[in-house]
Protein backbone atom coordinates (compact mmCIF):
# COMPACT_ATOMS: atom_id res chain seq x y z
CA UNK A 1 0.00 0.00 0.00
CA UNK A 2 1.55 3.32 -1.04
CA UNK A 3 1.69 6.38 1.19
CA UNK A 4 -1.41 8.17 -0.13
CA UNK A 5 -3.57 5.05 -0.05
CA UNK A 6 -2.39 4.43 3.51
CA UNK A 7 -3.21 8.03 4.50
CA UNK A 8 -6.62 7.81 2.83
CA UNK A 9 -7.45 4.55 4.64
CA UNK A 10 -6.39 6.11 7.95
CA UNK A 11 -8.47 9.25 7.38
CA UNK A 12 -11.56 7.19 6.52
CA UNK A 13 -11.17 5.25 9.75
CA UNK A 14 -10.71 8.45 11.76
CA UNK A 15 -13.25 10.73 10.06
CA UNK A 16 -16.02 8.26 9.20
CA UNK A 17 -15.63 5.46 11.73
CA UNK A 18 -14.38 7.76 14.54
CA UNK A 19 -11.24 5.81 15.37
CA UNK A 20 -8.77 7.86 17.45
CA UNK A 21 -5.99 9.10 15.16
CA UNK A 22 -3.14 8.55 17.61
CA UNK A 23 -4.26 5.00 18.43
CA UNK A 24 -4.79 4.09 14.78
CA UNK A 25 -1.43 5.39 13.61
CA UNK A 26 0.41 3.91 16.59
CA UNK A 27 -1.01 0.51 15.69
CA UNK A 28 -0.94 0.64 11.89
CA UNK A 29 2.00 2.86 10.94
CA UNK A 30 4.52 0.05 11.50
CA UNK A 31 2.97 -1.69 8.47
CA UNK A 32 4.01 1.19 6.19
CA UNK A 33 7.42 1.46 4.56
CA UNK A 34 9.84 3.50 6.63
CA UNK A 35 10.35 6.06 3.83
CA UNK A 36 6.58 6.72 3.71
CA UNK A 37 5.90 7.21 7.42
CA UNK A 38 6.67 10.94 7.49
CA UNK A 39 4.48 11.67 4.46
CA UNK A 40 1.60 9.60 5.84
CA UNK A 41 1.72 11.32 9.23
CA UNK A 42 1.87 14.78 7.65
CA UNK A 43 -1.09 14.11 5.33
CA UNK A 44 -3.26 12.59 8.08
CA UNK A 45 -2.65 15.17 10.79
CA UNK A 46 -2.49 18.08 8.34
CA UNK A 47 -5.83 17.18 6.80
CA UNK A 48 -7.46 16.77 10.22
CA UNK A 49 -6.03 20.04 11.51
CA UNK A 50 -7.16 21.94 8.40
CA UNK A 51 -10.30 19.93 7.59
CA UNK A 52 -12.64 22.90 7.11
CA UNK A 53 -10.16 24.99 5.12
CA UNK A 54 -9.48 22.00 2.85
CA UNK A 55 -13.17 21.39 2.23
CA UNK A 56 -13.73 25.09 1.56
CA UNK A 57 -11.33 24.81 -1.38
CA UNK A 58 -13.55 22.38 -3.32
CA UNK A 59 -17.09 22.31 -1.90
CA UNK A 60 -18.37 25.05 -4.22
CA UNK A 61 -17.26 22.96 -7.22
CA UNK A 62 -19.99 20.35 -6.65
CA UNK A 63 -23.79 20.68 -6.68
CA UNK A 64 -24.09 18.47 -3.60
CA UNK A 65 -21.52 16.92 -1.30
CA UNK A 66 -20.33 13.50 -2.54
CA UNK A 67 -20.34 10.43 -0.31
CA UNK A 68 -18.17 10.65 2.80
CA UNK A 69 -15.30 8.54 1.44
CA UNK A 70 -14.98 10.78 -1.64
CA UNK A 71 -15.23 13.96 0.46
CA UNK A 72 -12.37 12.74 2.66
CA UNK A 73 -10.29 12.00 -0.45
CA UNK A 74 -10.93 15.49 -1.81
CA UNK A 75 -10.05 17.01 1.58
CA UNK A 76 -6.69 15.26 1.77
CA UNK A 77 -5.96 16.08 -1.88
CA UNK A 78 -6.69 19.77 -1.32
CA UNK A 79 -4.36 19.72 1.69
CA UNK A 80 -1.54 18.27 -0.42
CA UNK A 81 -2.14 20.64 -3.34
CA UNK A 82 -2.16 23.86 -1.33
CA UNK A 83 -0.51 23.27 2.04
CA UNK A 84 2.36 20.85 1.41
CA UNK A 85 5.50 22.03 -0.36
CA UNK A 86 7.26 20.29 -3.25
CA UNK A 87 4.54 17.78 -4.10
CA UNK A 88 3.78 17.69 -7.86
CA UNK A 89 0.11 18.40 -8.57
CA UNK A 90 -0.18 15.79 -11.33
CA UNK A 91 0.96 13.02 -8.96
CA UNK A 92 -1.50 14.09 -6.25
CA UNK A 93 -4.43 14.22 -8.69
CA UNK A 94 -3.53 10.98 -10.49
CA UNK A 95 -3.24 9.02 -7.26
CA UNK A 96 -6.48 10.53 -5.92
CA UNK A 97 -8.30 9.44 -9.10
CA UNK A 98 -6.91 5.90 -8.80
CA UNK A 99 -7.96 5.70 -5.13
CA UNK A 100 -11.45 6.96 -6.05
CA UNK A 101 -11.78 4.37 -8.83
CA UNK A 102 -10.64 1.56 -6.54
CA UNK A 103 -13.09 2.45 -3.78
CA UNK A 104 -15.99 3.96 -5.71
CA UNK A 105 -15.68 2.97 -9.36
CA UNK A 106 -15.18 5.00 -12.55
CA UNK A 107 -17.92 7.51 -11.71
CA UNK A 108 -16.21 8.57 -8.47
CA UNK A 109 -12.87 8.65 -10.27
CA UNK A 110 -14.26 11.01 -12.90
CA UNK A 111 -15.78 13.25 -10.19
CA UNK A 112 -12.52 13.49 -8.27
CA UNK A 113 -10.57 14.19 -11.47
CA UNK A 114 -12.94 16.99 -12.56
CA UNK A 115 -13.13 18.65 -9.14
CA UNK A 116 -9.38 18.63 -8.48
CA UNK A 117 -8.55 20.01 -11.92
CA UNK A 118 -11.03 22.86 -11.36
CA UNK A 119 -9.53 23.50 -7.94
CA UNK A 120 -6.00 23.64 -9.36
CA UNK A 121 -7.07 25.92 -12.19
CA UNK A 122 -8.65 28.42 -9.79
CA UNK A 123 -6.02 28.29 -7.07
CA UNK A 124 -6.80 28.93 -3.43
CA UNK A 125 -10.34 30.18 -2.90
CA UNK A 126 -10.73 33.65 -1.44
CA UNK A 127 -11.86 33.63 2.19
CA UNK A 128 -15.11 35.36 3.29
CA UNK A 129 -15.07 39.07 4.19
CA UNK A 130 -16.84 38.51 7.53
CA UNK A 131 -14.12 38.58 10.21
CA UNK A 132 -15.39 35.71 12.37
CA UNK A 133 -16.36 33.49 9.44
CA UNK A 134 -12.94 34.07 7.90
CA UNK A 135 -11.28 33.10 11.19
CA UNK A 136 -13.45 29.99 11.49
CA UNK A 137 -12.57 28.71 8.01
CA UNK A 138 -8.90 29.71 8.10
CA UNK A 139 -8.34 27.91 11.41
CA UNK A 140 -10.90 25.13 10.76
CA UNK A 141 -13.14 25.71 13.78
CA UNK A 142 -16.95 25.43 13.69
CA UNK A 143 -18.87 28.73 13.61
CA UNK A 144 -20.72 27.97 16.84
CA UNK A 145 -17.46 27.50 18.77
CA UNK A 146 -16.04 30.78 17.47
CA UNK A 147 -19.24 32.58 18.54
CA UNK A 148 -19.14 30.95 21.98
CA UNK A 149 -15.50 31.85 22.60
CA UNK A 150 -16.07 35.42 21.45
CA UNK A 151 -19.06 35.77 23.80
CA UNK A 152 -17.22 34.21 26.75
CA UNK A 153 -13.67 35.53 26.38
CA UNK A 154 -13.82 38.41 23.85
CA UNK A 155 -12.79 38.57 20.19
CA UNK A 156 -9.06 39.08 20.80
CA UNK A 157 -8.75 36.02 23.04
CA UNK A 158 -10.97 34.01 20.70
CA UNK A 159 -8.65 34.79 17.79
CA UNK A 160 -5.55 33.95 19.84
CA UNK A 161 -7.02 30.56 20.86
CA UNK A 162 -7.86 29.66 17.26
CA UNK A 163 -4.47 30.66 15.91
CA UNK A 164 -2.67 28.82 18.72
CA UNK A 165 -4.66 25.66 17.94
CA UNK A 166 -3.06 25.59 14.49
CA UNK A 167 0.46 25.38 15.92
CA UNK A 168 2.27 22.06 16.28
CA UNK A 169 2.73 21.23 19.94
CA UNK A 170 6.14 20.13 21.17
CA UNK A 171 6.51 16.83 23.00
CA UNK A 172 6.41 17.64 26.71
CA UNK A 173 7.40 15.43 29.62
CA UNK A 174 7.39 15.51 33.40
CA UNK A 175 10.62 14.43 35.07
CA UNK A 176 10.18 12.00 37.97
CA UNK A 177 12.05 14.14 40.49
CA UNK A 178 12.10 11.25 42.95
CA UNK A 179 14.40 9.35 40.60
CA UNK A 180 16.54 12.10 39.04
CA UNK A 181 16.78 15.87 38.78
CA UNK A 182 15.89 17.75 35.64
CA UNK A 183 19.49 19.00 35.45
CA UNK A 184 20.79 15.42 35.41
CA UNK A 185 18.48 14.55 32.51
CA UNK A 186 19.47 17.64 30.52
CA UNK A 187 23.16 16.91 31.10
CA UNK A 188 22.83 13.32 29.88
CA UNK A 189 20.61 13.84 26.82
CA UNK A 190 20.83 16.91 24.57
CA UNK A 191 17.49 16.09 22.92
CA UNK A 192 15.75 17.54 25.99
CA UNK A 193 15.33 21.25 26.67
CA UNK A 194 14.14 23.01 29.80
CA UNK A 195 10.41 23.63 30.32
CA UNK A 196 8.70 26.37 32.30
CA UNK A 197 7.81 24.28 35.36
CA UNK A 198 10.19 22.69 37.85
CA UNK A 199 9.33 19.24 36.51
CA UNK A 200 8.86 19.91 32.77
CA UNK A 201 11.10 19.29 29.77
CA UNK A 202 10.57 19.34 26.00
CA UNK A 203 11.78 16.49 23.79
CA UNK A 204 13.14 17.16 20.31
CA UNK A 205 13.41 13.51 19.22
CA UNK A 206 10.81 11.43 17.42
CA UNK A 207 9.07 9.22 20.00
CA UNK A 208 9.30 10.00 23.68
CA UNK A 209 7.47 6.79 24.64
CA UNK A 210 10.26 4.70 23.09
CA UNK A 211 13.12 6.29 25.02
CA UNK A 212 14.83 4.46 27.87
CA UNK A 213 14.03 7.46 30.08
CA UNK A 214 10.32 6.74 29.70
CA UNK A 215 10.59 2.96 29.86
CA UNK A 216 12.72 3.13 33.02
CA UNK A 217 10.29 5.44 34.80
CA UNK A 218 12.43 8.56 34.78
CA UNK A 219 9.71 10.65 33.15
CA UNK A 220 6.06 10.71 32.08
CA UNK A 221 4.51 12.19 28.95
CA UNK A 222 2.42 15.15 30.13
CA UNK A 223 1.62 18.64 28.86
CA UNK A 224 2.67 21.55 31.08
CA UNK A 225 -0.90 22.75 31.65
CA UNK A 226 -1.84 19.26 32.81
CA UNK A 227 1.17 19.23 35.15
CA UNK A 228 -0.11 22.41 36.78
CA UNK A 229 -3.16 20.55 38.12
CA UNK A 230 -1.13 18.53 40.64
CA UNK A 231 0.68 21.69 41.78
CA UNK A 232 -2.76 23.30 42.17
CA UNK A 233 -3.91 20.41 44.38
CA UNK A 234 -0.66 20.82 46.37
CA UNK A 235 -0.62 17.36 48.02
CA UNK A 236 1.54 16.94 51.11
CA UNK A 237 3.39 13.86 52.43
CA UNK A 238 1.30 11.54 54.63
CA UNK A 239 -2.00 12.88 53.29
CA UNK A 240 -4.89 10.81 51.98
CA UNK A 241 -5.88 11.85 48.44
CA UNK A 242 -8.80 10.87 46.20
CA UNK A 243 -8.63 11.22 42.39
CA UNK A 244 -12.09 10.29 41.11
CA UNK A 245 -11.55 10.37 37.30
CA UNK A 246 -7.92 9.34 37.25
CA UNK A 247 -7.25 7.17 34.19
CA UNK A 248 -4.70 6.90 32.70
CA UNK A 249 -3.24 8.12 35.99
CA UNK A 250 -0.86 10.87 34.87
CA UNK A 251 -2.06 13.39 37.47
CA UNK A 252 -2.29 10.72 40.19
CA UNK A 253 1.33 9.70 39.70
CA UNK A 254 2.41 13.35 39.65
CA UNK A 255 0.71 13.90 42.99
CA UNK A 256 2.43 10.81 44.37
CA UNK A 257 5.80 12.18 43.27
CA UNK A 258 5.06 15.56 44.90
CA UNK A 259 4.19 13.68 48.13
CA UNK A 260 7.49 11.80 47.93
CA UNK A 261 5.36 8.65 47.65
CA UNK A 262 4.38 9.04 51.31
CA UNK A 263 0.66 8.78 52.02
CA UNK A 264 -2.20 7.23 50.07
CA UNK A 265 -3.82 8.08 46.74
CA UNK A 266 -7.07 6.28 45.94
CA UNK A 267 -7.68 6.73 42.24
CA UNK A 268 -9.99 5.13 39.77
CA UNK A 269 -12.07 4.93 36.65
CA UNK A 270 -15.38 3.33 35.75
CA UNK A 271 -13.67 0.98 33.24
CA UNK A 272 -11.48 -1.85 34.52
CA UNK A 273 -9.06 -1.78 31.57
CA UNK A 274 -8.37 1.90 32.24
CA UNK A 275 -7.76 1.20 35.92
CA UNK A 276 -5.10 -1.26 34.78
CA UNK A 277 -3.40 1.61 32.92
CA UNK A 278 -3.13 3.52 36.21
CA UNK A 279 -1.43 0.55 37.87
CA UNK A 280 0.93 0.09 34.94
CA UNK A 281 1.96 3.74 35.18
CA UNK A 282 2.54 3.49 38.93
CA UNK A 283 4.62 0.34 38.46
CA UNK A 284 6.72 1.94 35.71
CA UNK A 285 7.44 4.94 37.96
CA UNK A 286 8.03 2.70 41.00
CA UNK A 287 5.34 4.42 43.06
CA UNK A 288 3.70 2.58 45.96
CA UNK A 289 1.22 5.14 47.35
CA UNK A 290 -1.08 4.70 44.32
CA UNK A 291 -4.12 2.46 44.86
CA UNK A 292 -6.21 2.13 41.68
CA UNK A 293 -9.79 0.87 41.96
CA UNK A 294 -12.79 0.56 39.66
CA UNK A 295 -15.19 3.32 40.69
CA UNK A 296 -18.23 5.18 39.44
CA UNK A 297 -17.38 8.81 40.18
CA UNK A 298 -21.07 9.70 40.58
CA UNK A 299 -21.51 7.09 43.35
CA UNK A 300 -18.10 6.38 44.95
CA UNK A 301 -19.44 3.28 46.66
CA UNK A 302 -17.25 1.75 49.34
CA UNK A 303 -15.47 4.98 50.24
CA UNK A 304 -15.95 6.66 53.61
CA UNK A 305 -17.29 10.21 53.46
CA UNK A 306 -15.22 13.09 54.84
CA UNK A 307 -12.08 10.92 54.95
CA UNK A 308 -9.77 12.58 52.41
CA UNK A 309 -7.46 15.56 52.86
CA UNK A 310 -7.70 16.48 49.18
CA UNK A 311 -9.98 15.39 46.34
CA UNK A 312 -9.33 15.94 42.64
CA UNK A 313 -12.18 15.95 40.10
CA UNK A 314 -10.56 16.09 36.67
CA UNK A 315 -13.93 15.51 35.02
CA UNK A 316 -14.92 14.32 31.53
CA UNK A 317 -15.30 17.41 29.35
CA UNK A 318 -15.72 18.65 25.79
CA UNK A 319 -11.94 18.91 25.33
CA UNK A 320 -11.95 22.34 23.67
CA UNK A 321 -8.56 23.05 25.28
CA UNK A 322 -6.70 20.23 23.51
CA UNK A 323 -7.73 20.84 19.89
CA UNK A 324 -4.15 21.51 18.78
CA UNK A 325 -3.10 18.09 20.00
CA UNK A 326 -6.30 16.19 19.20
CA UNK A 327 -7.67 17.32 15.85
CA UNK A 328 -10.13 14.40 15.91
CA UNK A 329 -12.17 16.38 18.45
CA UNK A 330 -12.23 19.43 16.18
CA UNK A 331 -13.38 17.31 13.25
CA UNK A 332 -16.23 15.55 15.10
CA UNK A 333 -17.38 18.13 17.66
CA UNK A 334 -21.01 19.21 17.88
CA UNK A 335 -22.44 22.02 20.01
CA UNK A 336 -24.82 19.58 21.73
CA UNK A 337 -21.93 17.44 23.03
CA UNK A 338 -21.85 19.46 26.24
CA UNK A 339 -25.54 18.81 26.96
CA UNK A 340 -24.80 15.43 28.52
CA UNK A 341 -21.41 16.40 29.93
CA UNK A 342 -22.52 19.33 32.09
CA UNK A 343 -24.98 17.30 34.23
CA UNK A 344 -22.38 14.52 34.55
CA UNK A 345 -19.72 16.98 35.72
CA UNK A 346 -22.13 18.41 38.30
CA UNK A 347 -22.98 14.92 39.59
CA UNK A 348 -19.30 13.99 39.95
CA UNK A 349 -18.45 17.23 41.74
CA UNK A 350 -21.46 16.82 44.04
CA UNK A 351 -20.49 13.30 45.10
CA UNK A 352 -16.75 13.99 45.34
CA UNK A 353 -17.39 16.91 47.69
CA UNK A 354 -18.82 14.53 50.31
CA UNK A 355 -15.43 12.84 50.55
CA UNK A 356 -13.54 15.97 51.68
CA UNK A 357 -12.55 16.32 55.33
CA UNK A 358 -13.35 19.51 57.23
CA UNK A 359 -10.53 21.90 56.35
CA UNK A 360 -9.75 19.79 53.29
CA UNK A 361 -9.32 20.81 49.64
CA UNK A 362 -11.50 20.06 46.61
CA UNK A 363 -10.09 20.73 43.12
CA UNK A 364 -12.23 20.75 39.99
CA UNK A 365 -10.44 20.75 36.64
CA UNK A 366 -11.13 20.30 32.91
CA UNK A 367 -9.11 20.41 29.70
CA UNK A 368 -11.74 22.58 28.02
CA UNK A 369 -12.32 26.28 27.33
CA UNK A 370 -16.00 26.77 28.04
CA UNK A 371 -17.35 28.78 30.97
CA UNK A 372 -20.49 26.60 31.10
CA UNK A 373 -18.29 23.63 32.03
CA UNK A 374 -15.85 25.66 34.10
CA UNK A 375 -16.66 28.88 35.99
CA UNK A 376 -20.45 28.43 35.77
CA UNK A 377 -20.19 24.87 37.01
CA UNK A 378 -18.17 25.96 40.05
CA UNK A 379 -20.46 28.95 40.74
CA UNK A 380 -23.49 26.67 40.75
CA UNK A 381 -21.78 24.25 43.13
CA UNK A 382 -20.69 26.96 45.58
CA UNK A 383 -24.19 28.47 45.71
CA UNK A 384 -25.48 25.08 46.80
CA UNK A 385 -22.65 24.34 49.26
CA UNK A 386 -21.94 27.12 51.73
CA UNK A 387 -19.48 24.85 53.54
CA UNK A 388 -17.04 25.34 50.63
CA UNK A 389 -15.25 28.56 49.72
CA UNK A 390 -13.36 29.33 46.52
CA UNK A 391 -9.63 29.66 47.22
CA UNK A 392 -8.56 30.35 43.63
CA UNK A 393 -9.36 29.52 40.03
CA UNK A 394 -7.36 29.75 36.82
CA UNK A 395 -7.95 29.40 33.09
CA UNK A 396 -4.85 28.51 31.08
CA UNK A 397 -5.19 29.53 27.44
CA UNK A 398 -3.15 27.56 24.87
CA UNK A 399 -1.48 30.71 23.52
CA UNK A 400 0.01 31.62 26.92
CA UNK A 401 2.94 29.21 26.69
CA UNK A 402 2.14 26.79 23.89
CA UNK A 403 0.32 24.29 26.11
CA UNK A 404 -3.12 22.75 26.19
CA UNK A 405 -5.99 24.85 27.50
CA UNK A 406 -7.07 24.02 31.06
CA UNK A 407 -9.30 25.25 33.86
CA UNK A 408 -8.74 24.66 37.59
CA UNK A 409 -10.68 25.71 40.68
CA UNK A 410 -9.55 25.10 44.25
CA UNK A 411 -12.16 25.06 47.01
CA UNK A 412 -11.71 24.63 50.75
CA UNK A 413 -14.18 22.94 53.09
CA UNK A 414 -14.71 24.95 56.25
CA UNK A 415 -13.23 23.42 59.38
Amino acid sequence: MNARMFAYTALCQICIHKTYSNLYLRKELDKAEHKDKGLITTIVYGTLQNYRLCRYQWEDMVQKLPKEETAVLLDMSAYQLFYMDKLPAYAIINEAVEIAKKHGGKKQGALVNAVLHKVMQRGQRELPKDVLQKLAIKTSHPDWLIKMWKAQYGEETCRAICESNMETRKQCARVNLMRMSREELLAQDNQFTVGQLASSVYYQGTSLAHTSWYEDGMLSIQDEASQLVAYFVDPQPKERILDVCAAPGTKSTHMAELMQDEGEIICGDIHEHRVELIQQGADRLQLHSIHPVVMDATKLQGLQEASFDRVLCDVPCSGYGVLARKSDIKYHMQSEDMDTLIPLQAAILEKASTMVKQGGILVYSTCTLNKKENEKQVEKFLKKHEEFTLVSQRTIFPFEFGSDGFYMAKMEKKA
